[in-house]
C-alpha cells in the first residue's frame, strides 16, 4: 500500500457533523437583529459565494427554510441555506462550546436544558439532533435510539444533514441489551417509519428478534427516500459478508463514491471487512483507514476500523508499518 495516501487520509480527516446554526465565534462577526434570524444562502451559480437575509425563521426542514420578512414570507431551498445566525440560549451556546472542545457529557447536559426551555420547532430540532450525537459519542445507545425515533416523529421531513445525527452501529456491541431492547421496542411502534426501520435493524440485524429485518432491507435498499435506500443497502451487504466474492466486493467499493460522504463510514466499514474476508488485505486497510481517519467521528467505529487496519496490514506483512501509522490514532 502507497504509504502517501494512507498519510493523506491522516491530515484530511475532519469532522463531519452538521450544524446549521453558526457557532459563538461565527455569530459574534454578525449583528443578529433582536427576535430576528440572519440566514446565509449559497450562491445558485457557484455554490461558493453567498447572501444574507434577515427575517423570522418560521419552519426549516428538507423542504425548505421558511422566512418571514417585511416584504412577506419565502421560502429558501434547504441545500442553499449555509447558516442560520441566531441569538441562543445560554445552555445552548454552552452545549456548544463543550461540543466542540468533544466535552460530550456536559455538552449533553446543557443541551437538554436548552430543549426544555425552547419553544420554536425547528430549534428544538437542532437541539435534539445534538442530543443525539452527543449520546451516541458517549455510547449511550439506547437513549439515541429513542431520541431518534422523538426527532423522526418532531419532524419527519428533516433536513438531510439533521438526518446524519442517525445512530447505527456497524460493529458487535459486547453486552448492550439496553440497545437492543430499545430498538426492539421502537421498530415495533415504528414500522412504517423507514428512517426508523433502518436505524433499528443496524442494532437488530443478526438478533433472534430480527428475523423478518433482511427482507425489509431488500424493500427499503429501492426506498424513493435516497438516505434511507443507501443505508439499507449497506446493511444489506452485512448480511452477504460470509458468502461475499471479489466482484461483489469491488461492485460494493465503487456503490460506495456515490453515497453522500456524511453517510460512508459504517458502509466503508463493511467494504473494508469484505476485503479482509476475501485476503485482500492492501484494500481492506484502506477501506478502515478512510472510515477511521476520514469518514467517522464516532469514537466506537474509528477505533475498531482503525484496530482492522491494524491487522489487516499485519496480515499483509507489515506489522512495523501497521504500528507506525496507527500510533497517530
Amino acid at each position: 500500500m502507497n504509504r502517501f495516501f494512507l498519510l493523506i487520509f491522516l491530515f484530511c480527516a475532519s469532522p463531519l457533523c452538521a450544524q446549521f446554526s453558526a457557532s459563538e465565534e461565527e455569530s459574534a462577526k454578525v449583528d443578529i437583529p433582536v427576535g430576528r434570524e440572519v440566514v446565509e444562502i449559497r450562491n445558485r451559480d457557484d455554490g461558493r459565494g453567498f447572501s444574507r437575509q434577515i427575517g423570522v425563521v418560521k419552519s426549516f426542514n428538507r423542504n425548505g427554510l421558511e422566512l418571514e420578512t417585511g416584504d412577506g414570507t419565502t421560502t429558501i431551498a434547504a441545500h442553499l441555506v449555509a447558516r442560520i445566525y441566531y441569538q441562543k440560549s445560554n445552555d445552548q451556546r454552552l452545549g456548544d462550546q463543550h461540543f466542540r472542545q468533544k466535552n460530550y457529557r456536559d455538552a449533553l447536559a446543557h443541551y437538554k436544558k436548552a430543549l426544555s426551555a425552547s419553544l420554536r420547532r425547528w430549534i428544538e430540532v437542532e437541539l435534539l439532533a445534538q442530543i443525539i450525537r452527543c449520546e451516541s459519542q458517549l455510547g449511550f445507545y439506547a437513549q439515541a435510539i429513542q431520541h431518534f425515533a422523538d426527532l423522526n416523529e418532531l419532524e419527519p421531513e428533516m433536513t438531510d444533514e439533521t438526518f446524519t445525527c442517525i445512530p447505527m452501529v456497524w460493529q458487535a456491541i459486547p453486552g448492550d441489551g439496553r440497545a437492543e431492547e430499545t430498538a426492539f421496542t421502537v421498530l415495533k411502534t415504528h414500522l412504517n417509519d423507514p428512517s426508523v426501520v433502518v436505524m433499528s435493524a443496524s442494532f437488530l440485524l443478526f438478533s433472534p428478534r430480527g428475523k423478518d429485518l433482511p427482507q425489509k432491507l431488500k424493500t427499503l435498499a429501492e426506498n424513493r427516500e435516497t438516505r434511507v435506500a443507501i443505508l439499507a443497502e449497506a446493511l444489506t451487504w452485512r448480511l452477504d459478508l460470509m458468502d461475499v466474492t471479489p466482484e461483489k466486493a469491488v461492485g460494493w467499493r465503487s456503490r460506495l463514491e456515490a453515497f453522500p460522504p456524511e453517510l460512508r463510514a459504517g458502509p466503508c466499514f463493511v467494504v473494508g471487512q469484505a476485503f479482509l474476508r476475501l485476503k485482500d488485505y492492501d484494500a481492506a486497510a484502506l477501506a478502515f483507514l478512510k472510515t477511521a481517519w476520514v469518514y467517522t467521528d464516532s469514537p466506537a467505529l474509528s477505533q475498531e476500523a482503525a484496530k482492522q487496519a491494524k491487522k489487516a496490514l499485519e496480515l499483509a506483512g507489515r506489522a512495523d508499518e501497521a504500528e507506525k501509522i496507527l500510533s497517530n490514532q
